[in-house]
């Protein structure tokens, strides 16, 4: 139900750090290797809240408003099941452009989903309270039980949501209809297709897919005239989108009474439920858990969200108030639906993956460097609340070692240790004090003292720093040659600066034996030089008295020694 465009993702992490049940499997890609978070479907309650924290846009939740256009244009019976949130959750002017909206697009009968929502109310009223149950109208808390804690699957109502129920009259209704619920919710998508209540809508939009279709048809809203739902009134129910609605549909939020309470925001649920399934003390009634904060005027399937949620809740309370004032109640006339219709069941989901030994969980830390208990940092930035728990993914194949981020800080900390510790070239690293901060093994031998001996250490300490301090001084990389008197050493000296953490990095090539060789070389070439000299010499002095018998041959002669000088004074360096 909810997607990754791979490209993307950029394994920030977000999601699975947002998502508490931590439905969400980090992978490597085949083609490049880069890491990117699927959905575990099996895991996954749909409250599609990655899908809306994701900064990359990475995910998102399929659509089906395609075929319902398809199913428009093919002339069929289309009826629109519209949520009480969409008061707030389409960009509208007036309450009354929603009908109007959804008949110019061609549904037959527009009805609003509270109709289904009062149905369900009355038949928890029917239940009674004599034992606690927990509403099963958020398709995500039923995911919740059904797929985490099917030990708390006996507290659940065994009663279909709004939708399904609103879903079922409109099939009696209208029969051969095809049902479009249209609302902020995505979890609907899969309720919708869920054994033995996939009966009652066919298809579900949210509020973001009807508003893409409304400015892909070019539809002025504020010129469409204000019009009504069709059918029955719901009344109250119009208040189910808010947290505490349901209980006032119910009639018992007045009741000054513990039994009844709302909790709202998934992370709260899931808490709620862990208690009442360890066997804490729960009294007998009716808990509305929400696993949107706030309730459904916060779904994730919204328009307009920049909109407080103060003001979403207090628009719908508005909306409520003034129907009822001009309509009333019709759900009291609703007596002749089958109460079967209202009924369901749940199942255990749970899918129980493979728990590592802890042999198996130390040998996945390990490779992660952490050899302690201290090493566990816990910083959750993996997205997961402990090292232990990532190495659990790691070992079910939902996680990859890489995405530690401590880890792999040290590891390319350790990298770049590595390179620096085997360059032949000596490397000293000061603050703007001039203080050593870091070195390695070849300043240690360059210096004949011990890393340990000049880290810490003022530089002066060592050699002379004129060098370094001019590029202190002026930002500007120094490429000289030094004579190192203290150290009996010949240095060319490579000096430039950090300038964000002010620093200086110098390094440091020994080249005194380069130097000596050359210094041989120049004496060797001068000593050949004046050899070939004293020999022109002496072949002039023979050639002036055997001139007439030997010219040519000591011309030659003289070329030959001449080339030989020329090339002995060339420097190769």
């Amino acid at each position: 139900m909810i997607v990754t465009n791979e490209a993307r993702c950029r394994d920030c992490y977000r999601c699975l750090r947002a998502c508490p049940v931590k439905a969400i499997r980090i992978s490597a890609s085949e083609e490049t290797g880069a890491l990117y978070a699927r959905v575990i479907d099996e895991l996954c309650v749909k409250d599609a809240r990655c899908v809306l924290i994701c900064p990359q846009k990475a995910k998102k939740v399929t659509s089906s408003l395609a075929e319902v256009r398809h199913s428009i244009k093919n002339g069929n019976f289309m009826v629109a099941s519209v949520a009480p949130s969409f008061v707030v959750g389409l960009p509208l002017a007036d309450p009354g452009h929603m009908p109007a909206l959804l008949r110019r697009l061609g549904f037959k009968k527009v009805q609003e989903t509270s109709l289904g929502a009062a149905l369900v109310a009355r038949q928890h009223g029917r239940m009674g309270f004599d034992k606690a149950l927990i509403s099963s109208a958020c398709p995500v808390v039923v995911n919740l039980v059904e797929r985490h804690y099917p030990e708390a699957l006996p507290y659940l109502a065994p009663i279909v949501s709004p939708m399904i129920a609103h879903g079922r009259y409109l099939k009696e209704s209208y029969p051969g209809c095809k049902t479009v619920f249209i609302g902020p919710c995505a979890a609907k998508k899969d309720e919708a297709l869920v054994n033995g209540i996939s009966d009652a809508i066919d298809y579900v939009l949210g509020f973001d897919e009807l508003w893409e279709w409304v400015q892909e048809e070019n539809i002025d809203c504020s010129g469409l005239a204000a019009d009504e739902f069709d059918g029955p009134k719901p009344g109250l129910a119009r208040l189910f989108p808010i947290d505490g609605g349901m209980l006032k549909t119910v009639g018992v939020s007045k009741q000054a009474d513990e039994r009844f309470t709302t909790v709202s925001g998934l992370q709260n649920c899931i808490d709620f439920i862990k208690h009442l399934a360890s066997g804490g003390i729960i009294l007998p009634g009716l808990v509305e858990l929400l696993a949107c904060p706030g309730g459904c005027i916060n779904g994730p399937q919204m328009m307009g969200r920049d909109e407080g949620l103060f003001n979403r809740r207090r628009k719908v309370i508005e909306y409520q108030k003034s129907q009822c004032r001009s309509e009333g109640d019709d759900v009291a006339t609703i007596t002749d639906i089958n109460e079967k219709l209202l009924q369901r069941s749940f199942v255990n989901r749970q899918v129980v993956f493979p728990v590592p030994s802890e042999a198996e969980i130390k040998e996945i830390l390990e490779r992660s460097g952490k050899f302690k208990p201290e090493d566990e940092l816990n910083c959750g930035a993996c997205g997961f609340d402990t090292c232990r728990d990532k190495a659990i993914a790691v070992y079910q194949g939902n996680a990859e070692l890489e995405m530690c981020i401590p880890y792999m800080r040290k590891r390319a900390e350790s990298m770049s240790n590595r390179v620096l510790g085997a360059m032949p070239n000596a490397v000293v690293i000061l603050d703007n004090e001039l203080v050593i901060q870091e070195t390695n093994p070849a300043a240690s031998n360059l210096f004949n003292c011990s890393i340990r001996e000049i880290v810490g250490q003022k530089l002066e300490q060592f050699i002379k720093v004129d060098s370094f301090r001019e590029v202190l001084k002026t930002g500007k990389m120094i490429n000289q040659t030094n004579n190192y008197d203290q150290l009996g050493k010949i240095v060319r000296e490579i000096i430039f600066q950090l300038e964000k953490e002010r620093s200086i990095v110098g390094i440091l090539v020994d080249i005194t034996e380069e130097k000596r060789r050359h210094e041989q070389y120049e004496l060797v070439k001068g000593q050949t030089i004046s050899r070939a000299q004293e020999v022109i010499a002496k072949q002039m002095t023979v050639a002036q008295e055997i001139a007439g018998l030997l010219g040519e041959t000591t011309a030659e002669t003289k070329v030959l020694l001449t080339k030989l000088i020329k090339l002995m004074q060339e420097d190769p360096f």
